[in-house]
């Protein structure tokens, strides 16, 4: 024969209250709440962020090599300029949608 199912325990606290406080009703089911796309291209995004840490990189290596970091930085501009397009394109990407 099927034994009926058992009672839940009652929960004993230290205190003697023998209830649990703290913990929130989950209440009704709510349904996710859908994401809208982002504005923009994530494509330009993508590179402009990729010129920018390959502008950073180049630019610690070029710094590295010499010794002077402004005087490094004034005879070699390309890594500054990698990292001015990089700049500029991802401001595009964020606002232009291809």
């Amino acid at each position: 024969m099927a034994q009926p199912p058992s009672k839940p325990k009652e929960h004993q606290d230290e205190w003697g209250t023998g209830a649990r406080e703290g913990y929130e009703d989950p209440g009704v089911f709510r349904e996710t709440r859908v994401r809208s796309k982002e504005p923009g291209s994530s494509l330009l995004r993508t590179i402009g962020s990729c010129c920018i840490v390959g502008g950073i990189f180049w630019a610690v290596y070029v710094v590295t090599r010499g010794g002077d970091v402004v005087s490094a930085l004034q005879q070699n501009r390309g890594p500054v300029a990698i990292i001015g397009l990089g700049v500029v394109i991802s401001l595009l990407g964020k606002y232009l949608r291809l």
